[in-house]
């Protein structure tokens, strides 16, 4: 039982952190980051 209270725990801290952080600019500037890349890689893909 308390492996269950433990996960759940840590399952609201991190849904909590998410939430957080999902306003931060580094947020933002990761997802970008994260898009240029697969923008990337499908040119790269395209001249093959």
């Amino acid at each position: 039982m308390a492996l269950r209270k433990y996960t759940t725990d840590a399952a609201v801290a991190a849904s909590e952190a998410e939430a957080a952080q999902t306003g931060s600019p580094a947020y933002w500037v990761c997802l970008a980051l994260l898009l240029a890349t697969v923008a990337l890689a499908a040119r790269i893909a395209s001249f093959w």
